[in-house]
């Protein structure tokens, strides 16, 4: 009988002791936002120019693409095919050597000079769920949509 007294107060006593456990309920809990889309083998459809003169709204073709291995990044203006190379460190991106084909497209040639245009300026982005912003410093000048 004492041996029963002594292991029951020793386990009551390891499980006093022991880390305490949140009780949660399956009924209250939240709903996990959708993980981010990544950076790199999405196609980013361009959605928005941001300039001074205001907020372009678009509906072309014009998307980009990241290679993490190539470091590079292309896609297409709407008219014209581009590529560049891609410098990634945590959330700051920059393009350098900015090149494209040179066909002239009426309609969305504007678009394009000034979606290239931008592109030039970026030093960061960020990615929430499906939508890729990106910013020179705290000014957002293109966003994206991923596909």
């Amino acid at each position: 009988m004492k041996n029963i007294l002594l292991n029951s107060l020793l386990f009551l006593s390891l499980v006093s002791c022991g880390p305490a456990k949140e009780i949660t309920s399956s009924a209250s809990s939240k709903t996990e936002p959708a993980p981010a889309i990544p950076l790199y083998g999405t196609k980013w459809s361009l959605k928005k120019i941001h300039t001074d003169t205001g907020v372009e709204e678009l509906s072309t073709k014009a998307f980009i693409k990241f290679d993490a291995e190539k470091k590079s990044a292309g896609g297409n203006g709407s008219c014209n095919s581009f590529g560049s190379t891609a410098t990634v460190n945590n959330n700051e991106v920059s393009f350098s050597n900015i090149f494209s084909t040179k066909m002239y497209c009426e309609g969305v040639q504007k678009t394009e000079d000034s979606f290239f245009k931008q592109l030039g300026k970026v030093n960061r982005f960020e990615i929430v769920e499906n939508k890729l912003s990106l910013y020179r410093d705290t000014a957002l000048l293109l966003e994206f949509v991923s596909e």
